[in-house]
């Protein structure tokens, strides 16, 4: 007979949505390089500019020197997760969902034990995928990651000290009727495109912004049929919880509508919180203008549990190479309970730090 166990990772790969969360880092790739043994990430930035080349009066008077690229170098150390919950064998009398609540043939125990350690691995790899998620919005939206621990402290900052210019808050309230949200918007393009040497071409809205957007004069007037048709509003739900709501063109810019309502609860506490502030709009180039990097870090693992190399078989699973997740399990004498632990290090890293924004379109009280 097949030992069930040697099926569990395939159950758990096999769990609804277990590939379709993360609208916005999935705008953060996975390269090559991106599953690391280090302790620390590297982010290179290199400012090359938009200079011509100078002329010289002929051959004779020999070329023009030019000086090297700008160069900073940082080391980002990368965070850490790590979660563990046991699976008490006095658990498995209880009836698992999905079981009949009348037991008419033997239970497989084994089978049982797997099921749950199935559900647990499940759980605490999509808090960390949330946790990515978390990662992605507040560097979008301001340009830096600060994340807390089990009591709200700071635990990990991220410290890219972005160029501010890039997250402005409008002069104007959107929910104003003397507002300007097209200026405001191309005003922001306009400086990404100077200093990124990228055109935008995304714009992700929050709640309100997006409200607002759509019931300003100008907006309607271009998005409605039988108005000016320099754009449209065609609503899609596309992969990953984004929404694709249409386009506008507005001076020399074709301009992308998204919107993104998917939320998430904050460690132990109660209250939704948007990954997508209701005021905010980020701004982003074409992916294929940026590189954003989805890296993990390294996790040292010495010898592995029999539990656990008969479970999963290797020292780490990487789902759809998206994630990077390094599972433990063994048994506790004192618990009378196998331990089921996850750890992991991802670190979502805007290498092009001058190829996006974001704009705050209401002002604070």
């Amino acid at each position: 007979m097949i030992n069930i166990l040697t099926k569990v990772i395939a159950l758990f790969h096999n769990q609804p949505d277990i590939t379709k969360m993360g609208f916005l880092s999935s705008f953060f790739h996975v390269g090559q390089d991106s599953f690391t043994d280090a302790e620390y990430a590297d982010l290179d930035e290199i400012y090359e500019g938009e200079d011509i080349a100078p002329a010289v009066t002929d051959l004779s008077t020999g070329a023009v020197l030019l000086v090297d690229d700008k160069f900073n170098n940082k080391q980002i150390p990368f965070p850490v997760y790590a979660m563990k919950s046991p699976a008490q064998i006095a658990a498995l009398m209880n009836r698992q969902p999905g079981e009949s609540a009348y037991v008419t043939q033997k239970v497989t125990w084994l089978a049982r034990l797997a099921n749950i350690l199935v559900r647990k691995l499940g759980r605490m790899t999509n808090m960390i995928r949330r946790s990515m998620e978390q990662q992605a919005a507040q560097v979008l939206q301001t340009g830096d990651i600060v994340l807390t621990d089990e009591k709200g402290n700071q635990a990990f900052k991220l410290g890219l000290e972005p160029s501010m210019s890039h997250f402005p808050t409008v002069l104007i309230p959107w929910s104003d009727e003397d507002a300007d949200p097209m200026g405001d918007i191309d005003l922001l393009a306009d400086t990404i495109r100077n200093e990124g040497l990228v055109d935008v071409e995304n714009l992700i809205f929050g709640n309100k912004a997006w409200i607002n957007f759509i019931k300003n004069e100008w907006v309607q007037e271009n998005l409605k049929k039988e108005g000016l048709a320099t754009g449209e509003l065609s609503p899609q739900i596309r992969d990953k919880g984004g929404k694709y709501m249409g386009y506008v063109d507005y001076a020399a810019n074709r301009y992308y509508f998204w919107t993104y309502n998917a939320r998430y609860n904050l460690f132990k506490e109660k209250e939704k919180i948007k990954y997508i502030d209701d005021d905010n709009v980020i701004f982003l180039p074409n992916p294929e203008s940026i590189d954003f990097r989805r890296i993990f870090g390294g996790i040292p693992t010495v010898t592995m549990n029999d539990t656990f190399e008969q479970l999963f078989g290797a020292d780490k699973v990487q789902i759809g190479n998206e994630y990077d997740i390094r599972p433990r399990v063994w048994w506790s004498d004192d618990n009378e309970a196998y331990i089921v632990e996850v750890k992991s290090r991802p670190l979502m890293l805007p290498v092009s730090v001058k190829r996006y924004g974001c704009l705050k379109t209401n002002i604070a009280a």
